[in-house]
């Protein structure tokens, strides 16, 4: 009890207290201890009902946790494994292309290597052929060239003139125009005829006529006598004659056209030698141009141009004159 109560044995009763109300109080007092007691117990053991109970829920949960780890490690190790898997398979892969890939460069290093050789080699066989070439065609061009060699071109004669013997035309042409004074003997003529070339058109100009002298002598001598009569005329029509030569060679002198013209309007002496290079007289010397800049520049470099563009001026003027002139002329024979 919580109380210590003395009982009086005399009395009947406790000490210091009244009998009825006193009895009931100690009972009162019993109870409540007693249910204090039993709460107590039924307190202990409700916790040690909820402590079993929570500890048994956490090992529930702990044993979950425990499953979902292990399940959780179980599956992210299979998953490991089979990305481990599919990465060996691709880097056995990339190795594999690696290897090849390194294979075929060292293939084509050396195949490289071989074509570089075989080029070098080519290089130089396809220089000595081009320089083969070259001399064959100048061998060429020069047997073709010395094949024209004693032949004349002669520009300037009307078509049909020759009749049907031009190898006497040819002969009597060029004693009336270069005098037969100036010939030892009769010009003998191998083989005349026009050049290939359509029929020409009303006031066109007719093709030239190539004639092959027997002696190389007398080709030299026609040359020689037409650079020194100049101008040469024909039935009242001017004629020229030139050395026939081979297309090729009459392509690089038609370069040289211009330059000609120019020197020609000047009054500037000037010639061609074979195969085609410009001979130049100026003040006494000699200037040989292989191509047409080169003289292009000469004229420049030597204040030739202002003579030349004067000589091409009063050329320009005599032939606008001669035209004014065949205008009227024309005029009054209309009228």
């Amino acid at each position: 009890t919580d109380a210590c109560v003395r009982l009086n044995p005399a009395s009947g009763g406790v000490d210091g207290l009244p009998s009825a109300e006193p009895a009931e109080s100690f009972n009162r007092t019993i109870s409540l201890a007693m249910l204090r007691a039993e709460r107590k117990n039924h307190f202990e053991i409700y916790r040690g009902d909820m402590k079993s109970d929570i500890k048994a829920q956490i090992e529930i949960h702990c044993k979950e946790i425990r499953d979902d780890i292990a399940s959780w490690r179980c599956q992210t190790e299979s998953n490991m494994e089979t990305i481990r898997a599919e990465f060996t398979g691709r880097v056995d892969k990339l190795t594999a292309a690696q290897k090849e890939a390194a294979k075929t460069q060292d293939d084509m290093e050396k195949s490289l290597n071989d074509m570089s050789d075989r080029v070098v080699a080519f290089e130089k066989s396809y220089q000595v052929l081009v320089d083969d070439n070259k001399r064959l065609a100048d061998k060429c061009s020069d047997l073709e060239n010395r094949s024209h060699r004693q032949n004349i071109r002669i520009v300037g004669i009307a078509e049909g003139i020759e009749a049907n013997d031009a190898n006497k035309f040819e002969a009597r042409f060029l004693g009336e125009v270069l005098g037969e004074e100036n010939f030892n003997r009769a010009i003998l003529i191998d083989k005349a005829h026009r050049s290939l070339a359509p029929k020409p058109r009303i006031g066109e100009k007719p093709p030239a006529i190539i004639a092959r002298l027997h002696y190389l002598s007398d080709k030299e001598n026609i040359m020689s006598l037409s650079r020194a009569k100049g101008k040469l005329s024909f039935e009242g029509s001017p004629v020229h004659i030139f050395p026939d030569v081979s297309p090729e060679v009459g392509r690089q002198r038609a370069a040289f056209n211009q330059v000609k013209a120019k020197l020609r309007s000047a009054g500037i002496p000037h010639s061609m030698q074979f195969p085609a290079r410009l001979v130049l007289t100026l003040d006494g010397m000699q200037h040989v141009f292989k191509d047409p800049p080169s003289a292009e520049r000469f004229i420049r470099s030597n204040s030739l141009q202002k003579i030349c563009t004067m000589g091409n001026t009063k050329s320009s003027r005599k032939q606008t004159t001669k035209g004014k002139r065949i205008q009227t002329n024309r005029r009054f024979t209309h009228n």
